[in-house]
């Protein structure tokens, strides 16, 4: 247990270490450290929780900020660092959390993988730490789930799953854990298997419901007979484990298995194993929201999320899935649909949840298995600034949802509103959740992107709106059949999305682009945007997409190259294709006709170290 600061400390008098002025205090924080010491420079906590301890003893009438420095090197944490109101910047003034000079403080809620030892057929295998996990990272590097392709002659067979000619598969270790992965036109689902049970000369492989039921039938791109799809998947079998690069973790034995690249030793190799889903959430209400704490160059690594390892991920789009719980659900020309579109948005690893004036400052976020960042219910006036995101298994940021209390708030204080997220670099992310988005914003007022960049991604590049005109006022398409229409327009309004550099999206998916909108958003504007290099231009759009129910908006001053479709409405039903005010833009243009736009776009000079080749 920790034990209470000494009354020095609580009382803010001249101590070694505490600095009064515009900085009332400063507390160090060391991995060297220890929790019983004073929290000075030269006896520094060991941890970030005894900070803020400190803090909470004298931040309830600041007369400057109070700073935290964080000493480099790793904060290993068994628990989410929790932040509420008690916790805020008082008087205007901040809590500050910031990395001490030239070092790098990094949060992890990974776990070591150690005690490695030989196995057969190549492979090596060590005790895992965690129960489950669904990443696994070896000498620093992204590890390969076991993977394969689908079992020979599938064929669905009646409501709940396949047959195959493959009858080995009935002798498969461990069938709950194997997930059927399916890569459609915009949505990547995963629907977990049952059981398999050999049947003569054909293995019967019965899924889990009502999960593959809702994705064969769930409106937009479903799962359906194998023969309809492109691409189509299995992972998560130690029968699959045959490459190297390639993982499995055996929860019944607690067992990783993994097969080492080229020049790896496992006697040596730092390996780590994610096992804390969210790693920093600031969670106020809405009486009183958690405020004013600020985050700079602090690294955010190694975070779990098994919500899929469980239901699987039966996707609609964006990485927003069915809810399959929903009493109010219903079904429209054959397809399973939420009321109103309220799917269930992924889970982000760090969760900002009714919090204002919250800011990241040239932080980090990477090896992290959900979202990276998510800002939430009433969440106002927070700032992302000059991040780097990458390498996450789902979408980069996300800002807002699309309940009820998003599209129509029955409490102004419910609405997010006046978010920013600027100068960031966001790239390689929605490597597990590939129809995840750089930026993804569902109904929000207010919100600016502004000068990032946003590349290599297998989809969309920014993603904002929601709910294909339904919830707008009126409703929208007159076969949508919702059982109610709203006749109070969204809260989604004054949206800016200006001045980023977004390139090479759309590697794996189609069907969407590098700015991709839905529903009426008053107010919003598109401006200055350097567009390129959507690679799967051969089916598109991949330039700018004002997707059904979008209206109200204004596109200009955008440059736009190399992709199918520079600007694409398919907004034909609502028919508000009228309302957005398309002018002055650089479609299939080259840079140099457009010199201004390439210059000013994308981040802003005293950011760009940020871009590493």
């Amino acid at each position: 247990m920790l034990r209470p600061l000494p009354l020095i400390v609580l009382l803010g008098l001249a101590m070694p270490g505490v600095v009064f002025g515009q900085v009332q205090a400063t507390f160090y924080v060391a991995p060297d450290g220890n929790d019983h010491s004073l929290g000075t420079k030269a006896q520094p906590f060991a941890t970030i929780a005894r900070a803020q301890q400190a803090v909470r003893a004298i931040n309830q009438d600041m007369t400057g900020d109070i700073v935290v420095e964080l000493r480099g090197g790793v904060y290993t944490i068994d628990r989410t660092i929790a932040f509420d109101a008690a916790d805020s910047g008082t008087n205007g003034h901040n809590v500050i959390y910031r990395a001490a000079p030239n070092e790098t403080p990094v949060i992890s809620g990974g776990k070591p993988v150690v005690g490695w030892r030989a196995d057969k057929r190549g492979r090596w295998k060590a005790p895992s730490p965690v129960d489950d996990c669904r990443q696994l990272y070896v000498n620093g590097k992204r590890a390969t789930r076991a993977r394969g392709p689908a079992p020979a002659n599938l064929k669905l067979a009646g409501e709940n799953g396949y047959t195959t000619t493959d009858v080995s598969m009935a002798d498969w270790r461990s069938p709950g854990d194997i997930e059927f992965c399916y890569l459609t036109v915009w949505a990547h689902c995963r629907c977990k298997v049952q059981s398999v049970k050999r049947d003569g000369d054909k293995a019967v492989i019965t899924m889990l419901q009502p999960y593959f039921t809702h994705a064969k039938t769930k409106e937009g791109v479903r799962v359906s007979n194998p023969a309809h799809l492109q691409r189509i998947y299995l992972e998560n079998a130690i029968e699959l484990l045959d490459e190297p690069g390639e993982w499995y973790l055996d929860r019944s034995t607690k067992t990783i298995y993994y097969m080492p690249r080229e020049g790896e030793d496992m006697t040596k190799a730092a390996v780590i194993a994610p096992a804390v889903e969210k790693l920093v959430e600031f969670r106020g209400s809405l009486p009183q929201p958690v405020h004013n704490i600020r985050f700079e160059n602090v690294t955010f690594k190694h975070a779990n999320w098994l919500r899929p390892s469980k239901i699987g991920h039966c996707e609609v789009q964006a990485n927003c899935i069915i809810d399959s719980d929903r009493k109010d659900s219903f079904v429209r020309a054959g397809g399973f649909v939420n009321v109103h579109n309220e799917n269930l948005k992924s889970q982000a690893n760090i969760v900002l949840h009714a919090a204002k004036a919250i800011r990241f400052e040239r932080c980090t976020f990477t090896q992290l298995g959900g979202a990276a960042i998510d800002i939430e219910r009433g969440s106002q006036d927070n700032v992302i600034s000059g991040c780097a995101i990458y390498d996450i298994a789902g979408s980069g940021v996300q800002i807002g949802d699309v309940l009820k209390d998003d599209h129509h708030p029955d409490d102004p204080r419910k609405i997010v509103k006046n978010n920013r997220v600027v100068n960031c670099c966001i790239h390689d992310c929605c490597l597990d959740y590939r129809g995840g988005i750089g930026i993804w914003v569902g109904y929000t007022e207010g919100t600016t992107l502004a000068h990032n960049e946003i590349a290599h991604l297998p989809y969309s590049g920014i993603s904002m709106g929601w709910g294909w005109g339904e919830e707008d006022a009126g409703g929208g398409n007159p076969d949508a059949k919702q059982p109610f229409k709203y006749d109070t327009p969204t809260s989604n309004k004054n949206n800016h999305i200006e001045y980023n550099h977004i390139h090479h999206v759309m590697q794996t998916m189609h069907d969407g682009g590098a700015i991709y909108t839905l529903g009426v958003m008053p107010g919003s504007i598109i401006r200055g945007n350097h567009i390129h290099d959507a690679l799967r231009s051969d089916v598109g759009p991949g330039g700018i997409y004002l997707d059904e129910g979008s209206g109200f908006i204004e596109v200009t001053g955008n440059l736009v190259y190399k992709v199918k479709t520079p600007m694409f409405y398919n907004n034909l039903v609502q028919n508000r294709k009228a309302t957005c005010n398309e002018h002055d833009n650089f479609f299939n243009a080259k840079p140099d006709d457009a010199k201004n736009v390439v210059e000013k776009a994308g981040l802003e000079p005293a950011y760009r170290g940020l871009l590493k080749p």
